[in-house]
């Protein structure tokens, strides 16, 4: 059946086009501007423009570029910043990609969400998902990072380790330094009060919190047979640095760094043409009573020979090269007639050492922990001032004396020096070396001198930054449980 039409006059059916034509335009421009419109947007401080979509604020990719790394993989976006990552798909329906529908990834949680979709062919992102990922201050109209900042540390307890909780306001570098016995976590341009933390740990009792330049350390001891590992946890809005010390962590520290807090003493007692014939070996004597002492305090200390075996010239040679201090023992023997050389002299190593990175250093280098591996000639002036100074309180006179090129001594990468304990020329000499308290006493100067500039080293590896003390921890000024 047809259905027929009543004809119109040509000018009503013109009216009726435009009636037809203007309202469903209108209402087509009507509704895309109640659920599109733009606006602007204060972005890290930069005014950039904003979309309003279907009430959610979106900004485009290339004015995010400013804060973070943005990456398209195809029909996905990859948002990375500040620590923290993002992937959301790309909806090309704008008003699905401001539900709920679709499933996006904020650094390693997947829940639903809002996604980035096309607002005038150009790829746009809600702010309002970035913002809760990076940890932001936003409302509509103004995008901010905040500072970075260390908020607080806290801790808690465990059966064979210890942790201590960094919280800080965004992700940064940080890395750990071990300095003698002390762990120091050092964060990147971060802000935040200095002050102790007292725990209620077994193995950590306390940290402190200290200003460096534009960095901020977290100093804590690390505790006797322990050893620490620090690593990063990030999600969506949060960085903590988290840090376990204790016995049950095996120690990784690296042995440079490691020798600090236990280095290593080497004493070479030269052997004589009096002793190889049977004759009395006064300077390995002296040597064994200097190991006695040093080993009943603590020190670590090798001998190059002891009575039945002498080590061979590599060998000395690998053992100055892994010191901290060489110590050479001789007794002098001239042996020609009427020339006396006589008295206890303390010989000082002024050569260079053969060893290119200890030459480099010394000339200028100075690549990380340098000064822990290698010292400039001054370590060796400083432990044979030391020397002198301790045998004159045993009452024992030293001259002090510049040597040439030894080469055990010239491998020594910190302090090399020579203690000569008297002359075989000399009656006197021979006689005082021959008196068990003479040579007692010798032993005492020497374990003195060596602890004594060994234990200023290993508190210099440990001071703090701008001089600060090392102070006891939780004394009033803060506590983290």
């Amino acid at each position: 059946m047809k259905r027929v039409i009543a004809a119109r006059k040509p000018w009503q059916v013109a009216v009726l086009l435009a009636a037809l034509s203007l309202g469903g335009l209108g209402a087509w421009y009507g509704g895309a501007s109640a659920q599109v419109a733009y606006s602007s947007l204060t972005l890290q401080g930069t005014p950039v423009q904003s979309v309003n979509l279907y009430g959610t604020e979106y900004v485009d990719v290339e004015s995010l570029r400013s804060l973070a790394r943005v990456v398209q993989e195809g029909p996905y976006l990859r948002i990375d910043g500040y620590g923290h990552s993002i992937v959301l798909p790309i909806d090309e329906d704008a008003y699905r990609a401001t539900t709920d529908f679709n499933t996006i990834q904020l650094d390693t949680v997947r829940e639903q969400g809002r996604t980035a979709t096309y607002v005038d062919g150009a790829v746009h992102v809600p702010l309002e998902v970035v913002a809760r990922t990076f940890g932001a201050t936003y409302s509509s109209g103004t995008f901010a990072m905040p500072e970075l900042r260390l908020t607080g540390v806290s801790s808690s307890v465990g059966t064979s380790a210890d942790r201590l909780v960094l919280d800080l306001t965004q992700d940064t570098d940080v890395f750990t330094e071990l300095r003698g016995n002390d762990v120091h976590v050092v964060v990147r341009g971060a802000a935040g009060d200095q002050r102790r933390y007292t725990t209620a740990g077994k193995f950590i009792s306390g940290a402190r919190v200290i200003k460096d330049g534009d960095d901020l350390r977290l100093r804590f001891s690390l505790p006797k047979d322990s050893g620490y590992r620090m690593y990063k946890v990030i999600r969506p809005g949060s960085v903590r640095v988290v840090v376990d010390a204790g016995p049950s962590i095996e120690r990784t520290a690296p042995a440079l760094l490691d020798r600090i807090a236990r280095p290593l003493i080497v004493i070479e007692p030269v052997l004589t043409r009096q002793a190889k014939d049977g004759g009395s070996d006064f300077s390995l004597d002296v040597a064994k009573k200097a190991l006695a002492l040093l080993n009943e305090a603590g020190w670590q200390v090798k001998l190059t020979r002891d009575g039945t075996s002498d080590a061979s010239l590599d060998q000395k040679m690998e053992l100055a090269r892994q010191s901290d201090v060489y110590l050479m023992l001789d007794v002098s023997h001239i042996g020609v007639e009427g020339v006396v050389a006589p008295g206890v002299k303390v010989y000082q190593q002024l050569s260079e050492n053969s060893s290119e990175y200890v030459a480099n250093i010394r000339a200028g280098e100075n690549p990380a922990y340098a000064s822990n591996a290698v010292s400039d000639l001054g370590g060796t002036r400083i432990l044979t001032e030391a020397l002198v100074k301790e045998l004159g309180t045993q009452s024992i006179k030293a001259q002090q004396r510049p040597l040439s090129k030894v080469l055990t001594l010239g491998e020594a990468p910190q302090a090399g020096l020579l203690l000569e304990l008297g002359s075989l020329d000399s009656a006197d000499d021979v006689a005082a070396l021959g008196d068990d308290a003479f040579r007692q006493r010798l032993a005492v100067g020497v374990a003195r001198s060596v602890a004594g500039y060994l234990s200023k080293k290993v508190e210099n590896a440990a001071v703090l930054p701008e001089g600060g003390a090392a102070a006891p921890v939780g004394e009033g000024e803060g506590s983290g449980q």
